[in-house]
């Protein structure tokens, strides 16, 4: 009988919270149908499409939601050309699915928020389909608009001009363009245009007809040997990309430019002139062959400038930085750097980053945050790379975090090969985080810390778990730092060595728990994307070069 009163009791309360869920369920659909395009912004397409399941109400909010994105690579279809039967009919099938939501947006004569566009046209009999597209997105005034159309390849799709020439009353196009300012897109805020044929007339037009752009990205296109955008008084961001190593000039003059962004190639020299953007504040340079003069006279032209990232520019050797507001500064694969100087007193962040074993001279005239450096091994590392680092840290006394990759097969370590050879002292690390990747397994790991602690005297020493390589490496450091009875006194960087205590192994503190039993024990369990981390103590005395004879 109790149990049976139990049980009503419950049924209760369970009809009770479905009448709660169904309530707020219904208080949500009563809520206004701009709040509700909200909510299902925050949905990818795919999961956003099942809502319009639940009730009527849901499928009218659908049916007007303003964004439209679509992206081929989020179904089964191949976003890479591929022109086989299967994947046709799938690419197909797509667009009969972007026609259809568009006609329906169409005929409702509904305003367009956004229109994305990800796709691979592998029949050009369907290229008209992807033009009424675009005619749609712009006349619907759409704020951003996004389309990245890849083809086959030596095979481009052409962005449509027809968008730019005025309608007569009756829907018919004239013949010829009429006046520009009777055809302007005044709420086009955003424009992508990605792996496209892409002519400099069509860039001037849309300059022309769309005067309130803010971001213009321009990804992998085609057919542009020169480049010139001006008259968009509130263009804040450009980012340029070539696929094709075609473009020579680029030329940008806006006045409220905050973001410029240039990917182009090593192989070929692009005249880049944006010093008319004094009011830029974020500037990226990659695969740019830039002189150092040309890089100093671009950046003394903007006194605002908070960002700067340089990467894979090789024709720098001697760069001088100064720049009074920069925050964050970062050299990347510049392979001929051999000197770098830095004058930003308001420096929060310096990052550099070497694939060529590259050790540049860096003075730090005024830069006051540590220095993050990182280095990927992947040629043999031998005791005259040991030392390179050693000189290399010791070169300034800014703070410093460390980061090695380890990817080569061989490492070795003599201090008899240094014989004769006037050493700075060693350097002491803020960090040093040390990741061994399995194309490293078979290095000597011994040799590969020896070398290390003997070139600086890091306070703090992290390493990934989950490779087979990287617990290879963390046993040997077991018995070489934590291991006090094993510990070799041979090596002379030991000799300023005081002792180190586990500080973390998966985010886990706490020093009683953490020994090194625990820690060898606990190793086969962790997987990839944890961390182990060491306290190392040093000795006060600045290290000397010692020889072992």
């Amino acid at each position: 009988m109790r149990r049976s009163i139990e049980g009503r009791k419950l049924l209760s309360i369970e009809r009770h919270m479905m009448d709660e869920k169904i309530d707020v369920v219904d208080r949500t659909s009563d809520l206004p149908e701009f709040i509700l395009h909200h909510i299902l912004s925050f949905l990818p397409r795919k999961e956003a499409t099942k809502i319009c399941l639940l009730s009527k109400k849901w499928n009218c909010v659908w049916s007007s939601f303003p964004i439209l994105d679509f992206d081929q690579a989020l179904g089964k279809g191949n976003i890479m050309p591929d022109t086989s039967l299967d994947n046709k009919k799938r690419v197909e099938k797509f667009m009969n699915n972007v026609d259809t939501s568009l006609s329906r947006f169409h005929d409702h004569n509904l305003k367009m928020q956004k229109f994305e566009l990800h796709m691979t046209l592998v029949d050009f009999k369907l290229a008209s389909l992807v033009d009424k597209w675009i005619e749609l997105a712009f006349e619907h005034d759409a704020r951003e608009i996004g389309f990245q159309v890849r083809t086959e390849v030596n095979s481009w799709y052409t962005f449509p001009r027809t968008i730019f020439v005025a309608k007569s009353t009756n829907g018919c196009k004239l013949e010829q363009p009429c006046t520009w300012s009777a055809v302007k897109f005044y709420s086009l805020q955003k424009l992508v245009l990605g792996y496209l044929c892409v002519s400099e007339e069509i860039i001037q037009d849309i300059i022309r007809c769309c005067p309130f752009i803010t971001d213009f990205l321009i990804v992998g296109c085609h057919g542009l040997k020169n480049l010139e955008i001006s008259k968009l008084s509130k263009l804040c961001k450009v980012e340029v990309t070539p696929l094709e190593q075609e473009v020579e000039n680029i030329k940008v003059e806006a006045a409220n430019l905050q973001h410029f962004s240039f990917n182009y190639s090593r192989e070929r020299q692009c005249l880049l002139d944006i010093t008319a953007c004094q009011n830029l504040k974020e500037l990226y340079l990659t695969d740019l062959r830039i002189t150092d003069q040309n890089l100093h006279f671009n950046i003394s032209r903007f006194p605002h400038l908070e960002t700067l990232e340089v990467s894979g520019c090789i024709m720098l050797e001697r760069v001088k930085i100064s720049a009074q507001r920069l925050r964050m500064l970062t050299f990347e694969t510049c392979e001929k750097l051999l000197e770098l100087e830095i004058d930003s007193p308001n420096l929060s962040s310096f990052k550099y980053f070497s694939l060529e074993n590259v050790f540049p001279m860096i003075f730090p005239k005024n830069a006051p945050c540590p220095f993050e450096l990182t280095f990927v091994l992947y040629n043999i590392v031998d005791t005259l790379w040991f030392l390179k680092l050693r000189e290399f840290l010791a070169m300034s006394n800014q703070r410093k975090v460390l980061k090695l990759i380890v990817i080569c097969e061989e490492v070795t370590f003599n201090l008899e090969d240094l014989r004769g050879i006037t050493l700075p002292p060693s350097f002491e690390l803020e960090l040093m985080m040390l990741e061994v990747r399995m194309s490293a397994l078979s290095i000597d790991c011994g040799s590969l810390i020896d070398g290390l602690l003997w070139s600086c005297r890091p306070k703090q020493l992290s390493l990934p778990t989950g490779l087979e390589s990287g617990k290879k490496c963390i046993k040997v450091l077991c018995k070489d730092i934590l291991d006090k009875e094993d510990r070799d006194f041979s090596c002379c960087w030991r000799h300023h060595f005081k002792g180190a205590k586990i500080k973390s192994i998966a985010g886990i503190e706490g020093e009683k728990l953490l020994d090194c039993k625990t820690l060898l024990d606990t190793l086969p369990t962790l997987v990839e994307g944890q961390e182990i981390q060491f306290r190392l103590d040093w000795n006060t005395i600045c290290m000397e070069g010692c020889i072992r004879i």
